[in-house]
């Protein structure tokens, strides 16, 4: 598994992250070009036909006509909606503190439920965000993955708990822990604080239950991929006021490439009381083990002049047997809830999470030499452990003003990352024969450096929804952070300890939020929003002082509906971000003895998503989404304005899962499904070199199909890439990170729920 480093982002402060060879920007580009324009005819007949086709599903002409007549002098408010048969479709509450339906939130959302994991058979989180529309996932190796929409990492929340730069490069839990996955896309400053414009991913834990409930599953898969999963829960007492639920899940599996092997153990507690009927405490703990050998951090390819892929079989593993990797982790978290007969709440949250990840490996180090068909490895061992503490506390309820019913959320967040790691890099083994990873020796070396971080954040924010007239709702909001960052090496084993350094500090930094919600009918939204989210930088500028802090300023249209009594829903969106004051090299002032920078350096992103999920008729299921962006420098360089900033993200990406249930009839109890994943053209970076190894477009299919046995058992088969396409999921540099993409897999699976 590649390392942790503190990188240096275009003058940024230091970040904790996995390196990847796609943040890594050559010297030398391609001739510039320049993102192709939205063609404004095709976006105004998207509208246009959105909005037109939205209405005549809700109802026809002479309906709505009357409709108009009784309803002249009402206010145009949302009704209740009861959703009935949707398996894909779930109120969120990550566009702010209370969960709303996804077209009361002015921003691109999606949430992965938990029928859509079961239907589908997804494990892990890089499975789930695989789904998801318009998030690019790209594989660190067998344990890790890198998440990032609009061209940007992305966030992650706990429960609405935000944890800064835990998301990326880092193994999260399971999905058995989770009743669903939230997304938000693009920047998300109002309850996150410091972070990169991506997006944000909240994790909805699973809460006990109130009735006894027991569901479980068995499955096996291609090689010898062996999941079973346990959940249980229910009251405690006579009156349920005491409520549990636990799950364990365990994980013994083989991958389509040689030698490796996970061992995987997962366990969660909660426990819901109702101290009293307005108030209840919520307590939870998950711990999490995953050990793998012969950690696959994926293929080299051929070196200069050649630059090209290998040409090797998919199950070419060429990192040695005698590599560890283990990741440990603990959570604990806890909630108190007050409620008042006004409507109002008042909540307490505070987490914990400890991580350990400890690493013991050798990976490709070099590109293979096409003469002598030979690499270099490069061996290491890491010892990192990182420790989380959040607090969240807010209010929230409703108030009235002018007639009208308003809500309001006002809180304070804080949290604090503290990282260590104690590092050794062994000499590298040289000149090893391709495909002969047995002839790369182990060793036993002490840590030579410790490496240690500490982040700490805090902020006040409040929110408005107000309804200022019947079909307009306006949110405004604002939050005032806090950012410290420090960090220092220390030699092993004798020291001296390293000083601290600034890897950035900020106080008192503003992060504004507005949106517009206009109700055209009672299925159809219209919106628009401003959102941003900054990033502290410890680079210094001439004269004295650093940079300002980078800011990823959002703005973003669309529309947002609602169509067979809340069963269906839709979405069209339009944004362009801007992330400005990135830190660019001052060439004037710098010298051999001080680096300086200034903040004028600007990249743009700008696309559209468009998004369905639901149950338009009674048992088919469908969650389908295609969007696309392009993300380019306009300050940088001469030789880089116009560029790409990632193109390891693709400019294209459409998701499609759907089932269908027969009710009746000689097939009644099956469920049949097709879905597809569609990748637009990747490449490491705008080198002439790395564009030898692109993966040009692809798309892959898979498949569904379920049986339910009696009202208890139901047995499924899932297949994955059905027509056995061969891709790279990732291309990195000649020395490493070039990932197939997984050929055809089949899973059997066995589900009880009583």
């Amino acid at each position: 598994m590649p390392a942790f480093i503190r990188q240096r982002q275009n003058g940024g402060s230091p970040r904790l992250d996995f390196y990847g060879e796609e943040f890594i920007m050559a010297t030398k580009q391609i001739p510039p070009r320049s993102p192709r324009a939205f063609d404004r005819r095709i976006i105004c007949a998207l509208i246009a036909s959105f909005g037109v086709s939205s209405a005549a599903w809700a109802q026809t002409p002479q309906e709505e006509e009357a409709r108009q007549e009784e309803t002249a002098n009402e206010p145009v408010t949302l009704p209740a909606v009861t959703v009935t048969g949707a398996r894909y479709v779930s109120d969120v509450s990550v566009g702010g503190k209370e969960p709303v339906r996804p077209r009361e939130i002015p921003q691109s959302v999606s949430v992965i439920t938990k029928e859509r994991i079961e239907d589908q058979g997804l494990v892990t989180m890089e499975d789930a965000l695989r789904q998801v529309t318009g998030v690019s996932v790209i594989a660190n190796d067998t344990q890790a993955g890198q998440y990032s929409s609009r061209g940007w990492n992305m966030n992650v929340t706990w429960d609405g708990i935000p944890a800064y730069g835990a998301l990326s490069g880092v193994q999260q839990l399971d999905l058995a822990v989770y009743e669903r996955i939230e997304v938000l896309r693009g920047s998300a400053g109002l309850f996150q604080g410091s972070g990169d414009p991506g997006g944000v991913v909240n994790l909805v834990r699973k809460r006990g239950q109130k009735e006894f409930a027991f569901s479980g599953s068995l499955s096996a898969g291609s090689w010898n991929n062996y999941n079973t999963v346990a959940d249980v829960g229910g009251p405690l007492n006579a009156d349920g006021s005491v409520r549990a639920r636990v799950v364990a899940s365990l994980t013994d599996r083989e991958y389509f490439y040689d030698t490796t092997q996970t061992r995987k153990h997962l366990g969660y507690a909660t426990l819901d009381w109702d101290i009293t009927p307005a108030t209840t405490l919520s307590v939870a703990f998950a711990s999490q083990s995953d050990k793998t050998d012969a950690l696959f951090t994926g293929l080299p390819a051929y070196a200069n002049p050649n630059n090209q892929h290998l040409g090797v079989s998919r199950s070419t593993n060429l990192n040695p047997d005698w590599g560890t990797a283990k990741w440990d982790v603990q959570d604990t978290l806890a909630e108190l809830t007050h409620r008042f007969d006004n409507g109002w709440r008042v909540i307490a949250k505070v987490s914990r999470r400890e991580q350990n990840w400890d690493a013991h490996y050798a990976n490709p180090g070099s590109g293979v030499n096409p003469l002598a068909n030979t690499l270099n490895y490069t061996r290491a061992a890491y010892d990192a452990t990182y420790e989380r503490d959040g607090i969240d506390l807010y209010a929230s309820g409703p108030f009235h003003l002018f007639g009208r019913e308003h809500r309001a959320t006002v809180g304070y967040n804080r949290e604090r990352l503290r990282y260590a790691n104690k590092v050794v890099i062994a000499p590298s083994a040289v000149g090893i024969p391709l495909g002969r990873p047995d002839l790369v020796p182990d060793f036993n070396l002490s840590p030579t450096m410790k490496w240690e971080d500490d982040y700490r954040q805090s902020g006040f924010y409040g929110q408005l929804r107000l309804r200022v007239a019947a079909p307009l709702t306006v949110i405004a909001g604002a939050r005032v952070s806090d950012f410290r960052g420090r960090y220092r090496d220390t030699p092993l084993p004798a020291g001296p300890t390293g000083a601290w350094e600034s890897a950035g500090k900020e106080s008192g930094v503003v992060t504004p939020y507005a949106g517009l919600i206009f109700d055209v009918n009672r299925q159809v939204s219209l919106y628009t929003s401003y959102s941003d989210i900054f990033t502290p930088s410890s680079s210094q500028k001439y004269g004295g002082g650093t940079v300002k802090p980078r800011v990823g300023k959002q703005y973003e249209i669309g529309s947002k509906g609602e169509f067979f009594n809340g069963n269906l829903i839709a979405s069209l969106a339009f944004f362009n971000l801007r992330d400005k004051n990135r830190a660019i090299y001052d060439t004037d002032h710098s010298d051999a003895y001080n680096d300086y920078y200034y903040d004028a350096g600007e990249v743009e992103s700008k696309g559209w998503e468009i998004e369905v999920a639901g149950s338009p008729v009674p048992g088919w299921n469908i969650q389908a989404g295609w969007s696309r962006q392009q993300t380019v420098y306009l300050k940088n360089s001469a030789t880089t304005n116009g560029t790409l900033l990632n193109p390891i993200h693709p400019e294209h990406l459409f998701n499609l899962w759907n089932t269908y249930r027969f009710s009746g009839g000689a097939l009644s109890g099956l469920t049949v499904g097709l879905g597809a994943n569609h990748t637009s053209k990747i490449q490491q970076n705008n080198t002439a070199a790395a564009a030898t190894r692109a993966q040009e477009s692809y798309t892959i299919a898979h498949a569904f199909l379920s049986y339910r046995l009696d009202k208890n058992l139901t047995l499924s088969l899932n297949v994955n890439n059905l027509f056995d396409k061969s891709y790279y999921a990732r291309v990195g540099s000649t020395s490493n990170f070039n990932l197939y993409g997984e050929p055809r897999s089949y899973a059997l699976t066995l589900r009880a729920a009583y």
